[in-house]
């Protein structure tokens, strides 16, 4: 008997087109007879279901309808508790050991047929697959044919747009509109196809969301309903259209008495110190929806560091943040103060830089900085206890020209593969700036690609 296994907390959901067919199937069953483990949610990881059809001898290909039958049992169970067929419509409880007719609805009845008809065209398909994922991918492929046929069938009974069918699509199962040749999508649930132009009439009945960002992600409304907050697609608060839940801006909340030791000038400790207080603080507030990418709200920004608590930030949480002078960064306030070469502030004037500004240089290791260029010209005013305190710069990058100061140019670090020269961590995959070129040169004369390579210089 083929037997696949749809639901089941031990192994990975790889979204078969019938799964939430039998998720449904399995809530009746357990609501009218075990109410108190009726499963909430299809992944709620308590229940095993399979599904399976024994194939009469004298018509190989071809399934007896009346062997379709579903297993349903607790994860905590070695044996089946329900043992579920579909026509007739009922299940044999197996610890009472009595039968009992499912009373028909339009839900069970639509999930019933579909069941069957899944089944009768994946037994005409001899392959057997012990992989899940491809045999979750052929009983996707084998749905989306069954239900491109449903859409062509639908065309055909819409009477006002009879005479512009292609006849020829509804023969043959195409994954084109039969009206405008459009290619049809399929919801990533149950898989039921509508035509992808907003123009045609045959689009979306049921109506389908799907992402302007990304094609595939297609949701019906019924799944999407079903799914509830685990959806993968969300309507953006802002331009109403329909996008990925994960292209959704979200502020997580400005954390709450956030409270670091300050490290030594050059120490990084505080960067997992940092981490750690992020995420232990209470928040002002639980994470609060923005827009879609291609939306921008007032007031809300981005940091510019990493390692932030919030990946956007909304405009109560953003009071305090710092911009730099070019305006080209923003970082928040906390990220400003405790995250190391956010902003850089000149030690006299304090007035927040960042990289892009070339107007003041710190060193890359230790992140202390010199006077910006306005306050250099007036060194003879700056106080003397500050100039000693200032980083002595004696190295730079080969690639970047970031500055190391004599304090940290003993510290490892990678340099060059061809000449050896100091690079920075962040250019420690390339050559120096003078290595490039005579690679570049060498490249055009051989035709081959120079090695770009770095070592460790300890």
């Amino acid at each position: 008997m083929p037997t696949w296994t749809i639901i089941s907390p031990c192994e990975k959901d790889y979204d078969h087109p019938m799964r939430m067919n039998i998720f449904r199937i399995m809530q009746t069953v357990y609501r009218m007879s075990d109410s108190s483990n009726e499963p909430s949610a299809v992944d709620e990881g308590k229940h095993i279901a399979t599904l399976g059809y024994a194939m009469l001898q004298e018509k190989p290909g071809s399934p007896d309808l009346s062997s379709v039958v579903m297993h349903f049992r607790l994860c905590t169970q070695s044996v089946a508790q329900f043992v579920v067929t579909t026509s007739p419509m009922q299940y044999v409880d197996m610890a009472r050991n009595i039968c009992i007719l499912i009373p028909p609805c339009k839900l069970t009845v639509s999930a019933m047929a579909d069941i069957d008809e899944f089944v009768f065209m994946r037994s005409t398909s001899f392959r057997g697959l012990n992989n899940p994922v491809e045999e979750c991918d052929l009983a996707r492929r084998i749905w989306q044919q069954v239900q491109a046929k449903r859409y062509h069938r639908r065309l055909l009974q819409q009477e006002v747009i009879g005479d512009i069918i292609d006849f020829a699509c509804y023969e043959t199962r195409s994954p084109r509109c039969s009206i405008c040749d459009s290619n049809l999508i399929y919801c990533n649930g149950c898989q039921v196809a509508s035509c992808e132009s907003d123009n045609c009439p045959g689009s979306s009945e049921p109506p389908l969301a799907r992402c302007g960002r990304h094609q595939k992600e297609v949701l019906c409304l019924p799944c999407f309903e079903e799914r509830g907050c685990t959806a993968e697609l969300e309507k953006c608060p802002e331009c109403k259209s329909w996008c990925c839940t994960r292209d959704i801006s979200s502020c997580n909340g400005h954390p709450i008495d956030i409270q670091l030791i300050p490290g030594l000038p050059g120490s990084k400790s505080v960067l997992p110190k940092l981490i750690v207080a992020y995420a232990k603080s209470a928040r002002v507030h639980s994470p609060k929806r923005g827009c879609c990418m291609e939306c921008e709200l007032p007031g809300w920004q981005s940091c510019n560091s990493t390692l932030c608590w919030s990946k956007t930030i909304c405009p109560e949480c953003a009071s305090g943040g710092v911009a730099c002078l070019c305006q080209e960064v923003w970082a928040c306030d906390l990220c400003a103060e405790h995250s190391p070469g956010v902003v850089i502030r000149c030690p006299r004037c304090d007035r927040p830089f960042c990289r892009s500004c070339s107007y003041i240089d710190e060193c890359q290791d230790c992140h202390r900085a010199h006077l910006c260029y306005d306050c250099a010209e007036e060194e003879s005013d700056v106080d003397d206890g500050v100039m000693m305190e200032l980083p002595k710069f004696v190295a730079s990058c080969g690639s970047c020209q970031a500055k190391v100061c004599d304090r940290c140019v003993s510290h490892s670090a990678f340099s060059c593969a061809a000449c050896s020269q100091r690079l920075c961590p962040s250019c420690r995959t390339s050559l120096c700036d003078d290595c490039q070129q005579w690679s570049g040169s060498d490249d055009e004369e051989s035709g081959t690609g120079g090695d770009t390579g770095a070592d460790l210089d300890v």
